[in-house]
Order: structure tokens, then C-alpha cells, then sequence
């Protein structure tokens, strides 16, 4: 059965671990039975996080032409690792996975209307996203 979890969560919620969590689970972390797709490793240069909002349309759009070629080969576990905080943002993954046959599930990561864990995410996110920004993704996070 092929699969594609879509994951959702405020930065600092722990995508990134659950993504790595859920295919040692699921595939025993074997790299070839799947990819994990994040929009931040675009902004990843020699080995840094250099965020540039200018280009995060066209980091997205990369991303999501990875996603679609993964699933295209077959592999059999594809895991979007984005915030996707508003659902225009991940529809075009659901419809892509469906597309090529691939069983869907979006998975919300953490707590988002939490105050204290959005603290806590300000705190511990790697990109040093701040607070206020944690808390304005929280309040526009769609249901």
C-alpha cells in the first residue's frame, strides 16, 4: 500500500521528528522505501538555514514538484514536512497522491491553540521563528 502523510503544525511542533519517527516506523527507515519532502531544505546553503521569504513561492513550488515526482517513482512512503497552516497550502499534495493512487493522511503535529506549547515552539524551532509569528500562524491555522 502506498502512502502519503501530510503533516501540519506550527514551527518548533516537531514535523520534522514525527516525519523521521513515522518512517522508522513504517519502513524501518530503509531510504529507499521513502522521502520525506520539506520545503526548508531549499533554504539550506552550505550547510546553513538561510530563510529568504522572497523565495519561499518558489521553494514551495520545488517542493511540491519533488513530492510529485516521488510519488511518480513508486516510493512507497512520501512524507510532506511543511506547516501548512491554511489548506490551500497542501491541496495540490492530497490531489497528486490521489492522482497516483497513493492512500492520504494529514496529520496535525502538536498543539496549535495551546499558548504554553506555542512557547514552548518558539523556544526549541531551529529557524528561530519568533513568538508573535508562532502565535499569528495559530490564529490563521484552518481546520
Amino acid at each position: 500500500m502506498k502512502q502519503a502523510f501530510i503533516l501540519r503544525g506550527l514551527p518548533g511542533s516537531g514535523k520534522t521528528h514525527y516525519a523521521q519517527s513515522l518512517a522508522d516506523d513504517l519502513v524501518a527507515g530503509d531510504a529507499s522505501q521513502y522521502f520525506i519532502c520539506s520545503t526548508d531544505d531549499f533554504f539550506v546553503q552550505d550547510g546553513h538555514y538561510q530563510f529568504d521569504k522572497h523565495k519561499l513561492p518558489e521553494y514551495h513550488n520545488l517542493n511540491l514538484a519533488r513530492y510529485i515526482k516521488a510519488l511518480a517513482e513508486g516510493i512507497p512512503l512520501v512524507i510532506v514536512d511543511n506547516t501548512n497552516i491554511k489548506k490551500w497550502e497542501f491541496i495540490a499534495y492530497i490531489e497528486a497522491a490521489h492522482a497516483l493512487g497513493y492512500q492520504v493522511k494529514e496529520v496535525i503535529v502538536g498543539e496549535v491553540k495551546d499558548k504554553a506549547m506555542q512557547h514552548l515552539y518558539a523556544q526549541r524551532n531551529t529557524h528561530k521563528v519568533a513568538l508573535r509569528t508562532i502565535a499569528k500562524m495559530a490564529y490563521q491555522f484552518e481546520w
